[in-house]
């Protein structure tokens, strides 16, 4: 009797744990009035608008008696041929609530293309997010009161020469400045964390991404696929953050001005032909190219002793560290040569007697070992 009941108690639990987990990742879809949606986590996020003829479209609060949270990709129609599914609708008014959008989101209307759409600076914005760029201005400074970037914000924008973006924004949505042709520079923030798929997609002009300590972001995470494909004038060596720990697929291909790319010894993920390739189109297909001059230079943190560090180099030298696998062989196939691949410390040199860490073995390491001798200093 005592083990039925157990086994009962045991089957209530993972019952209400199954329970609890179907409810935390349900989604379904349902149909309101003018409105498609998909519930997901206890929110609604439109997914196609029904009406027809109405130039402004004010959006729901709730639906099926869940909150909107979003509109989804290409949620007012797909534009084909030029043509818009939507384009009586000249203006839409939105609930406090929605503040996650897709890809194409509106780009069945004519609100998501009309300057008169933006504020006086050009800014397409929505609680918060900015949709759209619709400015003519070649410099633009992106305001503080945005806390991040529409899929697509600046896409195919063809006047901006630079962008500066706030500390708000921590990650770069995908296609957020695709084939900007004449971008040359942008000031990320200090906290940017990732980059999504195709972010800098052909943005043949742009010469530098920087943070205020003029690199990448040291929190910077991921750099997705294709997110800087073809940015040609990008050149030299590139120093990725310490905090790098994944760079997708054909991430820097087609980059032919780069020299090299310093990676940290962090990372864990490589994708095909991410670094040191270029593509070339020939007889309907995409061939890649190596560019065998490329270097990269693998970055960590300096060891207590030099037997030390020559462990830590050591402990790389395997097949199963992707830096190192990635540069003996870039596709797993072993037809192309090897990337040369340089060992750099973020730090300087370990030098025995230097007590101080500054770099130095000097009389100022022989005062710290006597004051902490007579206990009036710490190492």
């Amino acid at each position: 009797m005592g083990k039925q009941k157990c086994l009962r108690s045991i089957c209530a639990v993972l019952l209400a744990v199954c329970c609890a987990f179907s409810l935390a990742v349900s989604v379904f879809a349902a149909s309101d009035g003018m409105y498609e949606y998909e519930v997901v986590d206890g929110g609604a996020v439109i997914t196609a608008y029904l009406g027809a003829g109405n130039t402004v479209v004010t959006l729901p609060s709730s639906l099926g008696g869940y909150p909107v949270i979003g509109v989804g990709d290409e949620a007012f129609g797909e534009v084909k041929n030029h043509v818009k599914p939507h384009a009586e609708v000249r203006q839409i008014l939105f609930p406090s609530g929605i503040t996650e959008f897709g890809d194409r989101a509106f780009a069945g209307t004519s609100w998501i293309d009309d300057p008169a759409s933006a504020d006086a600076d050009g800014f397409l914005t929505v609680n918060g997010v900015l949709i759209r760029y619709l400015g003519e201005n070649t410099s633009v400074s992106v305001p503080s009161s945005v806390k991040s970037l529409a899929i697509g914000a600046f896409e195919q924008n063809e006047t901006i020469r630079e962008v500066s973006l706030p500390e708000s924004i921590t990650e770069l949505p995908a296609y957020a400045f695709y084939k900007c042709t004449a971008l040359r520079k942008v000031s990320l923030s200090g906290v940017l964390r990732n980059i999504g798929q195709s972010a800098f997609y052909g943005c043949t002009s742009l010469q530098g991404v920087y943070d205020p300590s003029g690199l990448f972001p040291d929190t910077l995470v991921t750099i997705a696929d294709n997110a800087f494909y073809q940015c040609s004038s990008l050149s030299g060596t590139l120093s990725l953050g310490s905090e790098m720990a994944s760079l997708g697929t054909y991430a820097f291909a087609g980059c032919t001005a780069m020299t090299g790319i310093e990676l940290p010894d962090t990372l864990y993920s490589i994708g095909s032909y991410a670094i040191g390739f270029s593509l070339e189109y020939r007889s309907g297909s995409y061939y890649p190219i190596q560019n065998k001059e490329f270097v990269i230079h693998v970055t960590h943190e300096k060891a207590d002793s030099e037997e030390a560090e020559q462990r830590v180099l050591a402990s790389y030298n395997k097949t199963a560290n992707p830096i190192y696998r990635y540069a003996n062989d870039p596709d797993g196939t072993g037809y192309f040569d090897a990337f040369t691949l340089q060992w750099a410390r973020l730090d300087y040199p370990f030098q025995m007697g230097d007590v101080n860490n500054d770099g130095k073995v000097t009389t100022a390491d022989a005062r710290l070992v006597l004051r902490c001798a007579v206990s009036l200093d710490d190492l």
